[in-house]
């Protein structure tokens, strides 16, 4: 299974007459968008901003990021199955906008704040803010309409505008042209690695799609890393903003391209084995030792895990450590903490003695101080912030992937 990422970097979006990629200046037509986005007329009210890296800008009520692509035949949807006809992802070639987000706000009970300062130390917490990000905010025509109906729509509209501004990459030539194979064999002596990959899929509001279909039910799969990159992995979760893995996330996920990296040089990269965080400690169980067994399967000598959620799913990466302790595969996982304010508190819900390699995101419960923003996107209040234009302190939680546990961020560390 081969896959061409065809890279279109971007430099700077703006508002114009025709939508159009010329060099690295992504034009809009804000309202011919605006139009595109909604076929179906379900919002009385599309609105479409721009925020670039540096602007004195704060983006609110964030739900979902996607980042502009298009498959190579016009018939093919980079999102496949999702509000499209199902086929498998992970092959042909896929023209990508780099250096450029599309993102979906909304404010409704059961959607978590998501917070994205352009600028000022707020900035530092999420890549986002690096990127120019084409900011929607869509309002239903029916104010009653129930979170089912609003889910579905402004999903369909963000995959709608990543598709619309994917398609200027059209007809141009790509920057650069990267390819995802693992089809030539490794050496024999690399360490087979497999990456076990914790999704959150557990209700409305907080689901997470493979192939269009949430997975709450889905029993530990074997993928090729390339359906991942290639748009099988959509986001529909909107929880706890610091640690959520949005669709750009999946799409870019930092874990797969570091193991690619390393393949054929420091060990066999042998698959991906997605999972869910369930809620029963049953489930948590058989989803572990489901996941276990298939690394064996495939020849697992070492296993990177990861998560999305917190609270009771560190009881998943824990179970799942143990089991694979148990078929003799040594683990890592990447995790965050919720250590209270200081850094002082018990920071996991679950341990155990087994789980030796351990990455910290970040804890949650930092405080940061953010500055007054001149402009606000999204929306114009917060919980217990009547004026989000003002300045106000607040936990790393409300911070945008701030903690995210699949090591996405602007801010590193070094040991000495």
């Amino acid at each position: 299974m081969e896959l061409e990422l065809l890279d279109f970097p971007v430099q700077n979006v703006v508002f114009g007459e025709k939508t159009a990629l010329e060099g690295t200046v992504l034009t809009i037509n804000r309202e011919e968008m605006a139009r595109a986005i909604d076929p179906d007329g379900f919002f009385a009210d599309v609105q479409i901003d721009i925020a670039r890296p540096g602007e004195p800008v704060r983006i609110i009520n964030i739900m979902d990021v996607m980042q502009p692509r298009c498959k190579e035949a016009d018939e093919e949807s980079p999102y496949p199955g999702m509000f499209s006809p199902m086929r498998l992802a992970g092959t042909g070639r896929t023209r990508v906008l780099r250096g450029v987000s599309v993102m979906q706000t909304g404010r409704r009970q059961g959607i978590q704040e998501g917070i994205i300062d352009m600028s000022g130390p707020g900035a530092a917490y999420s890549l986002f803010s690096s990127l120019c990000n084409v900011v929607l905010r869509c309002t239903p025509a029916d104010p009653n309409a129930g979170n089912g109906d609003f889910d579905a729509a402004t999903r369909k509209s963000l995959l709608a505008a990543a598709l619309y501004l994917g398609r200027t990459a059209r007809g141009q030539q790509p920057g650069s042209v990267q390819t995802f194979s693992t089809d030539a064999p490794a050496d024999a002596r690399l360490r087979k690695v497999v990456y076990i990959y914790y999704l959150q899929s557990q209700g409305p509001l907080r689901n997470t799609f493979l192939y269009g279909k949430d997975v709450t039910s889905l029993l530990p799969t074997l993928l090729h890393p390339n359906e991942v990159l290639d748009g099988a992995i959509i986001s529909g979760n909107y929880i706890i903003a610091c640690q959520k893995n949005p669709t750009y996330l999946h799409l870019n996920n930092p874990v797969i391209r570091e193991l690619y990296a390393r393949h054929g040089k420091t060990l066999d990269f042998a698959g991906v084995v997605i999972a869910n965080e369930h809620s029963t400690l049953f489930d948590k169980r058989r989803t572990a030792e489901f996941a276990a067994k298939l690394a064996r399967q495939v020849g697992a000598e070492g296993v990177v895990m990861t998560q999305e959620g917190g609270g009771h799913a560190d009881s998943d990466l824990m179970f799942c450590t143990r089991a694979c302790a148990a078929q003799g595969i040594p683990s890592v996982m990447l995790i965050n903490e919720l250590a209270g304010p200081e850094g002082d508190q018990p920071s996991l819900v679950d341990t155990t003695p087994l789980a030796r390699h351990v990455v910290s995101t970040g804890n949650n419960d930092q405080i940061i101080d953010l500055p007054g923003m001149a402009t606000v996107l999204g929306g114009d209040c917060l919980l217990r912030v009547p004026d989000a234009s003002r300045p106000f302190s607040t936990a790393l939680g409300r911070m945008y992937t701030a903690t995210n546990q699949l090591g996405a961020y602007r801010l590193s560390a070094t040991a000495f």
